[in-house]
């Protein structure tokens, strides 16, 4: 199936039938953490009157799920994240189709401390890597790191000290005017920064001139098989009122 598709004067056919999911699966066993939050928990509803398990004798399987968006699953999230007012993310969505760029960055390591927070040793993506790579027509941008593999499936990524956006790049992604940031780590920022988010800050220009409708989806998986490019973007959030939402992005390949 394809259908014909107008971005910003340009046309494009995107293959429908092809689609490439970029979230990752949850599940009790196997899937990735981050923020030591538990894994996701499944219980069947079970009272006096009703068996939620057929297993166990019931009629339906009806079970409640216990989860955290922000370390259990690919998530989409709001400047609400880091505001004192929370902002849902479903109110930072008016459509859910992008053109989207899909780049591969291999985060340096620095070679001596940069700040209190950022050390000697740490893997950042910066802002030189990212100059004269980012289309002037994506309005969502998709960053794939290296190394890579379909371990980030399953990845824990407690004390891992992932790799992070420094607050320039985040700035410059911003000023690229990207209203979708996706990423294949549990943050744009460092495990540890003692609470600064400044990729964040940066990326939403909070406190100061801050669009609600940017987002940040976080814990995404993109194959080596996918290559760099534009694709058209949808960003499926389940509808929840909070800061951040489980979300499944999914890529279509595009053609002019």
């Amino acid at each position: 199936m394809k259908i014909s598709v107008n971005i910003k004067g340009s046309s494009y056919s995107a293959e429908l039938s092809s689609p490439i999911d970029i979230s990752i699966t949850t599940n009790q066993d196997s899937s990735s953490i981050a923020w030591f939050v538990p894994r996701m928990k499944v219980e069947p509803v079970i009272s006096n009157r009703f068996i939620g398990s057929v297993e166990k004798g019931g009629d339906v399987n009806f079970r409640n799920l216990f989860f955290n968006p922000h370390g259990n699953c690919t998530h989409t999230e709001s400047v609400g994240h880091i505001s004192n007012q929370v902002y849902s993310v479903h109110n930072s969505l008016d459509r859910f189709h992008f053109l989207a760029e899909l780049i591969t960055i291999t985060p340096i390591i620095l070679k001596e401390d940069v700040s209190k927070w950022m050390k000697k040793g740490d893997s950042v993506i910066t802002l030189d890597q990212l100059k004269g790579v980012i289309g002037k027509d994506a309005e969502a941008l998709i960053i794939r790191t290296t190394p890579n593999s379909d371990k980030k499936r399953s990845q824990n990524y407690n004390n891992s000290n992932w790799p992070y956006l420094t607050p320039e790049a985040a700035t410059y992604i911003r000023k690229m005017n990207i209203f979708h940031l996706l990423i294949d780590l549990p943050s744009i920022d460092k495990e540890e920064d003692g609470g600064l988010l400044v990729a964040h800050r940066a990326y939403w220009n909070y406190p100061k001139e801050v669009d609600l409708k940017r987002t940040i989806t976080e814990m995404v998986y993109v194959p080596d098989h996918v290559k760099d490019g534009f694709y058209l973007l949808n960003l499926v959030l389940a509808n929840i009122d909070n800061d951040a939402s489980p979300s499944r992005p999914v890529l279509y390949n595009l053609s002019k």
